[in-house]
């Protein structure tokens, strides 16, 4: 270690094909919880890159973001981990994450367009306007439920001192939106079917996945937290995240919401999130500013209270472990 506490070791020069990385990412999650620190797990690869340097943390309040960032190859090296853990054992590998949203979006439409005939619920295409909501929908709930398990599976990994416990939150988040990414293809095919282009507004799609994933990150460490004191938290979310589901924009338009319920839902983050996904093509989905600032202002609420609440617990979190 070096004199400002930097764990690192130069690759020999020379070496132009290291298998350190293959080697690295097929590492089974066992041998990563039974190594005691980092460095050690590392070290016994007998070569360590240099982006796969750690830091030690400066102190227990060290800067969340910096702290993140500091990290950020181990965490990238876990975030593949986690995708090939997943996919790998599937002959389709990551086509599933394009084909579970599709058929999602293909029953839904079947039942409340093919099946009910006239429908009042939604807007034209309805394909289209299904999956432009299914996928961030998926996105969000697989990410929630993920974090009601995170220190529950990750207790031998926060024994490694040199990584900040909200790493396995961040890299829940990152997973999921890798995942995301990979399922936007699925509005590319509606969008070819229906032969529906985006207008101008198209550009606030990018502005509500990067709120999204702020808002995942506040409600993941909050989540996350909250499950080491209650045990049963896992099974309340399940049923809070049914429920949002209705009480959300997607089977549906925010204008089948009656005009003077549309500031009681705008404290549903989602509703707020949701229109600006779909605005790029229906541009009547915009809430009013009021409410759109409503829904925005609960989803700086959640990340706040996650950060606070995290903070709180995480001496709890590190003594469980």
């Amino acid at each position: 270690m070096s004199a400002d506490g930097t764990f690192s070791r130069s690759k020999p020069s020379g070496s132009t094909s290291p298998n350190w990385r293959n080697r690295l990412l097929k590492l089974r999650a066992a041998r990563l919880a039974n190594t005691a620190t980092l460095p050690g797990f590392c070290d016994s690869f007998g070569v360590l890159p240099t982006w796969c340097t750690i830091r030690e943390p400066e102190s227990s309040n060290v800067n969340a973001v910096r702290a993140l960032w500091e990290h950020r190859q181990v965490l990238r090296m876990l975030v593949l981990r986690d995708l090939q853990k997943k996919y790998t054992k599937f002959r389709l590998g990551y086509l599933w994450s394009l084909l579970e949203p599709l058929g999602m979006s293909l029953v839904l439409w079947l039942v409340f367009s093919v099946l009910l005939g006239e429908r009042a619920l939604g807007l034209s295409p309805y394909l289209l306007f299904l999956s432009v909501a299914i996928l961030p929908w998926w996105w969000f709930t697989k990410c929630v439920n993920a974090s009601t398990k995170i220190f529950r599976r990750s207790r031998g990994e926060l024994a490694f001192a040199t990584l900040p416990p909200q790493i396995w939150v961040m890299r829940t988040v990152l997973s999921s939106s890798v995942e995301f990414v990979f399922s936007l293809p699925v509005i590319v095919l509606a969008v070819a079917l229906t032969r529906d282009l985006p207008g101008m507004y198209f550009l606030f799609f990018p502005i509500a996945i990067l709120l999204q994933f702020l808002l995942l990150y506040g409600v993941g460490l909050l989540v996350s937290s909250l499950s080491i004191v209650i045990p049963d938290l896992a099974r309340v979310v399940k049923i809070v995240l049914r429920a949002m589901f209705y009480l959300s924009p997607i089977l549906y338009s925010i204008s089948n919401i009656p005009q003077s319920l549309h500031t009681i839902a705008a404290i549903n983050p989602l509703v707020g999130i949701l229109g600006l996904y779909r605005i790029g093509w229906w541009p009547e989905e915009h809430t009013s500013v009021a409410a759109l600032a409503i829904s925005l202002s609960v989803a700086a609420g959640l990340f706040i209270a996650g950060i606070y609440t995290f903070h709180r617990l995480k001496p709890r979190l590190l003594k469980e472990a």
